[in-house]
């Protein structure tokens, strides 16, 4: 029984080290394919005014739910898409396309976000907004 317990006390740390850097991967792949999106909407189409319908695409987030560690959050805001795990180093990809965000999107689980390409003034930039919708 002693010795199961040690080993078991050995171990754990060692799971949720990987979990954690498993978690950090996925979340990392979810922030890339809302960049990608992105860069794609700007690069194959022209901006409109806010008051027409723009360019848009959605993307379904799907933030990593580990096993060992308490979950992370994405972060989507101003030119900022992040991952923040429950412990460590926040991590940050950045955006190829400008991204313009009226208050940060936090997401703990599955979501989607609406991409729209827009000119804002004399900036053209992607607006983003989470999609209220049922996952």
């Amino acid at each position: 029984m002693v010795l199961g317990s040690a080993l078991f006390g050995v171990a754990l740390p060692s799971a949720e080290h990987a979990d954690r850097d498993r978690a950090t991967a996925l979340a990392l792949d979810e922030l890339e394919r809302v960049n990608e999106a992105a860069s794609r909407l700007a690069a194959e189409n022209d901006p409109v005014d806010p008051s027409e319908t723009p360019p848009a695409t959605t993307v379904t987030l799907d933030p990593p739910q580990p096993m060992f560690v308490d979950p992370g959050r994405i972060r989507i805001g101003a030119d900022e898409l992040r991952w923040l795990p429950p412990r460590g180093r926040n991590r940050t990809i950045e955006p190829t396309a400008p991204l313009h965000v009226e208050t940060p999107i936090v997401v703990s689980e599955r979501a989607r976000v609406r991409l729209s390409l827009v000119r804002l003034g004399r900036s053209t930039m992607i607006r983003v907004r989470l999609d209220r919708t049922r996952v």
